[in-house]
């Protein structure tokens, strides 16, 4: 946890605009990066606290420098945002697990969360939720999306696909609510998505949108509610 600390420091407190713009024109030539990687091998050596081990730091800049030229040079989107945070931890994690746990008690702890079914069937629960269940959701509600679908196209200023990922993550809240027993943040939840929506409902232009939305809604929480009752009986066994 040291490490992943000392990462989000240099990463993120430790790192201007002015850097990024730095990097960004100049890649692999900016200073600020190399200057960057070197904050970055400090923390991990100072949060370490093993003053002989200077090959892990070293270990650390080199591999840093190394993935943030990959990502430079790559265009500026999310996935390869996620890429390069996940190729850093990997580094942390493989040199904490060489350094500080060793190989043995590191497959120890794999081998118990790999075989945890209780794990796997909550993943198993979000994974249902995040996928199928929104092309089922897109399959029950088509009739009436079909019958504004003309008004829609006239009086459309959301986002593209802004519904389809409030969905999603009002599934996963929902489902990480009822599993953790946490009842009253899913009433919360009902509650400030109907303040949201309240003022268009009294709009007379906009009451199939708004019925339509609502239709979409009470399925998608009716659905997290049930899964997420279903996989708590499973881990509660």
């Amino acid at each position: 946890m040291k490490w992943i600390c000392a990462h989000l420091i240099g990463d993120y407190l430790l790192q201007s605009a002015a850097m990024v713009r730095h990097k960004k024109r100049l890649k692999e030539k900016s200073w600020m990066l190399q200057a960057h990687c070197f904050f970055h091998g400090l923390l991990i050596y100072l949060f370490t606290a093993q003053w002989n081990s200077f090959w892990i730091p070293v270990v650390v800049m080199v591999s840093h420098f190394i993935i943030d030229v990959w990502k430079l040079n790559r265009p500026d989107k999310t996935s390869y945002f996620v890429v390069d945070q996940l190729l850093h931890m990997a580094v942390l994690v493989l040199l904490y697990v060489f350094t500080q746990t060793g190989i043995d008690e590191f497959k120890n702890w794999f081998g118990y969360w790999w075989n945890n079914e209780k794990m796997w069937a909550i993943g198993m629960g979000y994974m249902m939720l995040l996928w199928p269940l929104s092309f089922l959701i897109g399959y029950l509600t088509q009739r009436w999306r079909n019958d504004i679908g003309v008004q829609l196209e006239r009086t459309a200023a959301s986002l593209a696909e802004a519904g389809k990922w409030i969905g999603m993550f009002e599934r996963i809240l929902i489902f990480t609510f009822v599993i953790t027993n946490q009842y009253a943040g899913v009433g919360l939840l009902i509650a400030a998505k109907s303040i949201l929506r309240f003022n268009e409902t009294k709009k007379e232009s906009g009451r199939k949108e708004s019925e339509y939305i609502l239709i979409g809604t009470l399925i998608s929480f009716a659905f997290a509610i049930i899964t997420g009752l279903f996989i708590l009986q499973i881990i509660k066994e």
